[in-house]
């Protein structure tokens, strides 16, 4: 069953769908047996379920209606149940429908009948057919609901359903009315109702009824359009469809108020306002918010009817409801011109006017006969003949407009070849060169390394040789002496001066144990490491250096820490050969996602670029390679004959091998 605003007066068909199965399920199963069954159902026999709770609470609650097509939409492609996903986007699009959002009703319904297609079953296409058409009269385009029912009845007619004939010959019928052509429909309305008598189908002679009643109002017989509105609403209202009374009982409405009965109009005005703001139904809250303000500014209530139509013009806007915007600009404009609000009556009525021109363009009676004749008779071999020279000129045409496509295709599609080959040849080229680098690079890392371990073994051996040799050596020598003397303090004395002397080799041993590899790096971590080398360079030189700690990880991943610990190194080595500085500050500082190490010194600056470039040492490429490797960056603010430098070190917070944080003052060791 349908519904048409315009002038209040409509009542369509809408098409009970679903299989024959579907239809003794439902007539056994009453709403609450059918969610209980739904909530521990799966599969197939829980999406048919959920599809007959959304059809079922169609005329209930359209958004509980909706929510459980959805549920049946979802679980049908998960199942693979193409009939039940038709059925499914079929139900959506009536939930839409009925709430007068016409747009998403058309789209659901054109997916239901893309599906139906594609399962030929005849059917199910008329009935979706009819829904579309439905939509687009509710939306207003008439030629379009008209080609859809057309195809709809054709398809009725050929399967022998009288039914649905019946149905499509009152759909038929309320698009005509729009046009005035009230004579036939009256007679359609009349076909329909007989044929429902004759079926004992009570719905489908309420909705006659009521159809009725819209179309006697149109020809003025408001006694006649009385006597059925109050019939179609007493059947539905027994049938308990609660969708279709606000029609029925605005269309009492408007007969009550043509035979000078204002009281029991408004009466009506209001019990069918009520039930439209329930079933959120905006086109028709227009439309009967339209009237019940024509009919309060009669009775003098300008401030009702002023609130009345504005709601009204609201709601129609909002819905895109063409014909309400219309008529509810028409209503302002009488409601302002009664309350002696001129201008505003008068804009108003130009408002009205223009949708009026814009609403009925094109749309006269003889275009909608065309259409009647289309389904009718077919085209006559003249125009067949005349078509199919069009066609051939047109083919003509087309197919010279095809070579020249062509043609450009291929001119597109070797240019752009040769662009891509082009640009091919440019990428492979720059990447050749970038590996190139790459593998450079990676050849002075490994030279830098190879070099500065070369260089660690020669300090190591000079060390040993310098130090403990010469050590070693004169506690030989002491150990012969011994050995070559009697008297006893002399002995004494010799003793005492070995003992001197491996206590010397025991520290020169741990001297040259901390330059290989820091004990207490190993130990305590980095932090600890770096205070260590501080003391050693405070207690060895004039340098001062003093430690800030804010915030750093107590340990860091072995191979960061003893990167940084050689960069460290190296930095300090290079300050003490030739910065000629008297104080450094190192800090250390824990960020969100990085550590950051500063050194700054007070001594004069160097030729970074000779640092950098240098062959008679490996200081930079080691730190570079270090660097590398804890994918860490360095700056440098060095300037050579300029007092105060600053290196600073950035390495990512990835590194940490723990969440525990050191936050310690600053300290001078």
């Amino acid at each position: 069953m349908k519904k048409q605003t315009p002038s209040c007066s409509l009542i369509l068909l809408v098409v009970v769908l679903a299989v024959s199965s579907m239809r003794s399920y439902a007539q056994t199963k009453n709403l609450d047996s059918l969610k209980t069954a739904a909530a521990v159902q799966q599969g197939k026999d829980k999406a048919l379920t959920l599809l007959w709770l959304c059809w079922e609470y169609r005329f209930v609650n359209a958004d509980s209606a909706r929510m459980y097509g959805l549920e049946a939409l979802e679980l049908s492609k998960k199942e693979n149940l193409a009939d039940y996903e038709a059925e499914a986007y079929n139900n959506i699009g009536v939930t839409y429908e009925a709430q007068g959002k016409y747009e998403e009703a058309i789209n659901y319904g054109q997916e239901a009948l893309i599906r139906y297609r594609k399962l030929s079953n005849p059917t199910q296409i008329a009935n979706t057919l009819n829904k579309l058409g439905i939509a687009y009269d509710e939306k207003g385009d008439y030629e379009k609901a008209l080609q859809n029912y057309y195809e709809a009845l054709k398809i009725y007619e050929g399967l022998k359903d009288e039914g649905k004939t019946a149905m499509l010959l009152t759909n038929i019928g309320i698009v005509l009315k729009a046009q005035k052509e009230y004579k036939q429909v009256v007679s359609l309305y009349r076909r329909a109702s007989s044929i429902y008598q004759k079926l004992n189908d009570s719905f489908g002679l309420a909705a006659a009824h009521a159809n009725l009643g819209s179309v006697y109002l149109k020809l003025m017989q408001y006694d006649s359009s009385l006597y059925y509105s109050l019939l179609a609403g007493k059947e539905f209202e027994e049938q308990n469809v609660k969708q279709f009374l606000p029609t029925t009982w605005t269309n009492a409405a408007l007969a009550y108020e043509a035979l000078q009965k204002p009281n029991d109009a408004k009466a009506f005005f209001l019990k069918a306002k009520k039930l439209q703001e329930e079933y959120k139904n905006q086109k028709e809250l227009s439309f009967t918010l339209a009237r019940l303000a024509r009919l309060e500014s009669k009775s003098g209530q300008s401030a009702a009817a002023l609130r009345y139509a504005n709601e009204a013009l609201a709601l129609a806007e909002s819905s895109k409801a063409l014909e309400q915007v219309m008529q509810a600009h028409e209503v302002l404009a009488e409601v302002n011109a009664h309350a002696t609000n001129y201008q505003q009556a008068y804009q108003e009525h130009v408002n009205y006017t223009t949708f009026k021109d814009s609403l009925f363009q094109g749309q006269k009676s003889k275009q909608l006969l065309e259409l009647q004749t289309k389904y009718e008779t077919e085209k006559n071999k003249q125009q067949i003949v005349l078509l199919h020279q069009e066609n051939d000129i047109k083919e003509a045409a087309i197919e010279r407009n095809y070579l020249i496509i062509a043609g450009l295709v291929l001119l597109l599609l070797l240019t752009l070849v040769i662009i891509y080959l082009w640009r091919y040849r440019v990428i492979q080229k720059q990447k050749a060169i970038a590996q190139e680098q790459k593998v450079r690079l990676r050849e002075a890392q490994i030279h830098a390394v190879i070099e500065s371990q070369e260089q660690e073994r020669k300090r190591f051996a000079a060390d040993l040789h310098d130090g403990m040799g010469q050590l070693v050596s004169a506690l030989h020598l002491t150990i012969q002496s011994i050995k070559g003397t009697n008297a006893p303090e002399k002995t004494v004395a010799l003793v005492e001066n070995s003992e001197q002397l491996l206590i010397d080799i025991q520290s020169e041993i741990r001297n040259i144990a901390f330059n290989l590899m820091p004990p207490v790096l190993v130990k305590e971590g980095l932090i600890p490491a770096t205070r260590e080398l501080i003391r050693r360079v405070n207690k060895a030189s004039q340098l001062k250096v003093s430690l800030t700690v804010h915030d750093v990880p107590n340990r860091f991943s072995n191979v960061v820490e003893i990167s940084l610990y050689r960069i460290l190194q190296e930095l300090i080595s290079n300050i003490l050969k030739h910065s000629k500085a008297t104080e450094l500050t190192l800090s250390f500082t824990g960020h969100t996602e990085e550590v950051i190490i500063t050194l700054e010194d007070d001594g004069m600056g160097y030729d970074l670029a000779a640092f950098q470039n240098s062959t008679q040492s490996n200081g930079w490429r080691t730190i570079q390679t270090r660097l590398n490797l804890i994918k860490g960056t360095v700056e440098w603010d060095v300037v050579a004959g300029r007092k105060n430098n600053t290196v600073t070190i950035q390495v990512p917070m990835g590194i940490t091998a723990t969440t525990e944080v050191k936050n310690t003052e600053a300290s001078v060791f």
